[in-house]
């Protein structure tokens, strides 16, 4: 008989000495990648108030972008992480928002990885080197 291991959807990584289990599940990924895109569009959002010479604006839409980046650090990287990571920035939504990217990226590299070596693995069994 063969025993054949289960692995978990789980990637650890790492921020700032702190081990942190993200979730890699279908599920998960998926979401994943919806957050991505909205962190890309709430870096534009800020940028664009910050264009306007509108303090009140400004101070409101980084206000907005804070809630926003903690809601995405606590979904990827898990609740109460960004109690833990953003005072760990100097309180800066910016630097929060690149190190849930950074999580984002790793992840993805990580999925890219392993799909790759899977394939690979397949690969050679099926197909023979050429003499």
């Amino acid at each position: 008989m063969k025993e054949i291991g289960i692995q978990r959807a789980i990637e650890e990584v790492s921020i700032d000495g702190t081990v942190y289990e993200i979730d890699t599940s279908d599920d998960k990924r998926k979401k994943y990648a919806e957050l991505a895109s909205r962190l890309n569009e709430l870096g534009d959002e800020i940028e664009a108030q910050a264009k306007q010479n509108d303090e009140k604006v400004l101070v409101k839409a980084l206000e907005k972008a804070k809630e926003e980046t903690k809601l995405i650090t606590n979904e990827v990287i898990g609740e109460g992480a960004f109690e833990e990571i953003y005072p760990k920035t100097n309180n800066s939504t910016e630097h929060t928002i690149g190190v849930v990217s950074d999580v984002l990226h790793y992840i993805k590299e990580r999925q890219d990885e392993r799909q790759k070596q899977h394939f690979e693995k397949k690969r050679s069994k099926y197909i023979k080197k050429k003499k």
